[in-house]
């Protein structure tokens, strides 16, 4: 039986083979390497195919630096896989970047305020403003 394949299917396959993947980052390093003949213009396959190079090579990146314990060749080359990975990447980071945000908002704060802190804790008070 034929399993039919989308463009984007076809785009995500080249994207992540080792040729694409290694001329990608020649390309980066190196100005005189292009992908592609045209070097303005770009069609959107073309610009497409950039994004799914992009995210291969961070992907195969985070790989090799063994960043996450989900992250395998296996769920890199099944595209839904991929897809639930990279949803679940996202949701992580968004994460991390309000922890952070609201780690650096009370060290601001605490810097500000020395004498509101006892003991170095914040503290907390919860507030509704729905209304009712």
């Amino acid at each position: 039986m034929y399993k039919y394949e989308s463009t984007d299917d076809k785009l995500r396959k080249l994207a992540r083979s080792s040729y694409w993947q290694n001329l990608y980052r020649s390309s980066k390093e190196c100005s005189n390497i292009q992908l592609f003949e045209n070097t303005n213009n770009l069609s959107g396959i073309q610009v497409r195919f950039l994004y799914f190079l992009a995210v291969y090579s961070m992907l195969f990146d985070e790989l090799a630096r063994h960043e996450d314990e989900f992250l395998s060749v296996n769920v890199i080359e099944d595209v839904e896989r991929c897809d639930g990975y990279l949803i679940y990447r996202n949701k992580k980071q968004d994460h991390l970047w309000k922890k952070y945000r609201r780690e650096e908002k009370l060290s601001e704060h605490k810097s500000r305020h020395p004498k509101s802190h006892k003991d170095g804790k914040a503290q907390l008070i919860e507030v509704d403003l729905r209304r009712e």
